[in-house]
């Protein structure tokens, strides 16, 4: 049975002082902000993000929040120019490869690899609010994929005319749909895989699918198969099977 005594007070002596929080400088702060309301947006999108919720997931006050940005949407903007930068960075990646028909094949693979991580993939939250962004009024999925033709366009031209030269590419495509079809076609199989449970069932282990996925985009962008394959068989792929 309970006691409806009330509690001894603890002695002063017994009592375990807490630890202060390390205190951050003023863009420390104002970026560990920007990093909670990233998450927070990409789960809730823009109008369904409370400034509230975000400031608990940062760990500080309303008042705090509203001090380093204005408004709820000034705030967004910030997020939006810290998922650019991440971009940045996903695309040095995807261009490390050589101009030519091996290098497409190679592209392909690296962006299925970095597809099926799902929520994991380093600029996860980064597609969450692009997809947002696509169901609503497509502004900021317009920044976002305008500026990624940018950065990836010449790469991929100088590899697509050489493949074609070499006759790794038998059926002529432009280099803007060889980007178009092999990223919306990665980008959903990251967002199908970002849930615990993933939303969309594909049949066999992680492996499985990049091999099916790469064979599918390698194909359907005019890459002679015998090159497809001889990539895949001489690929060693680390992939641990998703959790059942």
């Amino acid at each position: 049975m309970a006691s409806i005594l009330p509690s001894p007070r603890a002695d002063a002596s017994t009592e375990v002082p807490r630890k202060a929080r390390p205190r951050l400088s003023g863009a420390d702060r104002r970026m560990s902000i920007v990093v909670a309301a990233k998450s927070v947006f990409a789960t809730s999108g823009y109008d369904g993000a409370k400034t509230q919720q975000i400031a608990t997931a940062a760990g500080v006050s309303e008042a705090l929040v509203y001090r380093h940005f204005p408004s709820k949407a000034a705030l967004y903007r910030a997020v939006l120019r810290r998922v650019i930068q991440e971009q940045d960075a996903v695309m040095a990646d995807a261009l490390a490869f050589e101009a030519s028909g091996v290098g497409l094949v190679e592209m392909v693979l690296r962006s299925v690899r970095h597809a099926i991580e799902g929520a994991r993939a380093s600029n996860a939250e980064g597609m969450q609010l692009v997809y947002g962004s696509l169901a609503a009024d497509g502004g900021y999925a317009r920044l976002v994929y305008r500026r990624a033709r940018r950065l990836v366009l010449p790469h991929i031209r100088k590899a697509v005319d050489r493949a074609v030269a070499d006759g790794d590419i038998t059926t002529p495509i432009s280099a803007e749909n060889v980007i178009n079809f092999v990223e919306h076609i990665t980008s959903m199989i990251q967002m199908a895989k970002r849930a615990d449970r993933p939303i969309v069932d594909y049949p066999g282990d992680d492996a499985a699918l990049v091999t099916e996925a790469v064979r599918f985009c390698a194909r359907g962008i005019g890459l002679r198969a015998q090159l497809i394959e001889q990539m895949l068989s001489a690929e060693v792929t680390q992939i641990e099977p998703a959790d059942s």
